[in-house]
């Protein structure tokens, strides 16, 4: 089996919210990625470079280096091959485009998946579980104490388990969502607050936690900048509420150095910050150190989800509740969605990511472009 042929495709979906500081925007930019082989079978991929601030790329950056770069390099590659692709696409742009790299990764697994009839798990590990568990996010534009508190309650009946609170605009009134939130949901659900690098200081991201620790913090998403890594060592060793590094663990040597320093407790792994290859690396470092996962990620389509969902339902140390956002929008961008019920969604058991794309919704979100 060759590689023939490989499509990017940009697009654009909206969103229920934003996960960093303003401005704000209803939508976001996509990249679909279509591959193509000598046996007539295709896969699909995507990616979300958003924010930019968050991603180090955009949409214009993957689209020129998936067809100038990454798409040129592997055409004539077998898909099985997965350190030789990979291999050429570390020689023609090194560690840098790690978006771009993810949205050919999961298109080259969904055809490994249909050319064997499996679906991607059973090629990442295995079925360890069949359900994964979502956390339910509050973001930003933030809502009053009063409605954080009624949306948490709505996810709690909805059979969600876990809520994330996006913090670190204004203390005084994230301190009063927090309360709401922990008043409406009682001690059966867990919270967990993500401050998006927002707390500048150790100095200043230990005072607030401390204050937010009495209402039973499950854990911290990245209290301060990405680089301060002996910052986050200091909080770490200074709370008991464990932290979560996510910006701060792009690459297999940020997790490295992460680990080396105690710089955090949890891994947030994102299958889309470079694909499913580089994420079982990740999680396979993280296990070594005895280091949980979860598995976060932005507000993909149902494409990016079911790799998600794959890559979590094979890989053991992922024991989070995890927050890929797929089966929680309206957009849709596949013929079938993923199946979402008590909180949980279930992974894809077809061939490959076990999703078919819908051509006609796609040109709509890409004449929208």
């Amino acid at each position: 089996m060759k590689i023939t042929k490989i499509d990017a495709v940009p697009f654009k979906t909206t969103v229920p919210f934003k996960t960093m500081p303003p401005p704000h925007k209803s939508w976001q930019k996509h990249v679909l990625v279509i591959v193509d082989t000598d046996e007539s079978i295709s896969g699909v991929g995507e990616t979300i470079p958003e924010p930019p601030a968050y991603a180090r790329e955009t949409q214009e950056s993957v689209l020129h280096c998936i067809r100038n770069y990454i798409g040129p390099g592997i055409l004539g590659k077998d898909p099985f091959d997965i350190e030789v692709w990979q291999e050429e696409i570390r020689r023609t742009i090194g560690d840098g485009s790690p978006f771009a790299v993810a949205a050919i990764d999961l298109a080259l697994y969904d055809i490994m998946g249909k050319k064997t009839g499996l679906p991607v798990c059973k090629l990442l590990g295995g079925s360890y579980r069949q359900k994964i568990p979502l956390a339910w996010t509050i973001g930003r534009p933030l809502p009053t104490a009063e409605d954080s508190a009624r949306m948490a309650s709505d996810a709690a009946q909805a059979g969600f388990t876990t809520v994330k609170l996006k913090v670190g605009e204004d203390e005084v009134e994230d301190l009063d969502r927090l309360k709401s939130i922990r008043n409406a949901v009682g001690t059966e659900v867990e919270i967990r607050v993500d401050a998006n690098q927002r707390w500048g200081t150790p100095e200043r991201a230990l005072r607030i936690i401390r204050k937010m620790e009495k209402y039973d913090l499950q854990l911290v998403e990245q209290p301060i900048a990405w680089w301060d890594t002996s910052g986050m060592s200091e909080l770490a060793r200074a709370i008991d509420t464990p932290i979560e590094a996510d910006e701060s663990a792009f690459s297999f040597h940020d997790v490295m150095r992460v680990i080396r320093m105690n710089a955090a407790d949890i891994i947030n792994v994102k299958v889309l910050k470079g694909g499913l290859f580089l994420s079982k690396k990740i999680a396979a470092i993280a296990e070594a150190a005895n280091m949980p996962c979860l598995v976060g990620g932005f507000w993909e389509t149902d494409i990016g989800a079911a790799a998600a969902a794959h890559f979590s339902a094979a890989t053991r140390i992922v024991s989070y509740a995890c927050e890929f956002g797929g089966p929680l929008t309206q957009e849709r961008i596949v013929k079938e969605p993923l199946k979402i019920g008590n909180g949980c969604v279930e992974v894809p058991k077809r061939p490959g990511l076990g999703v078919e794309l819908d051509a006609a919704r796609l040109r709509e979100l890409t004449r929208a472009q």
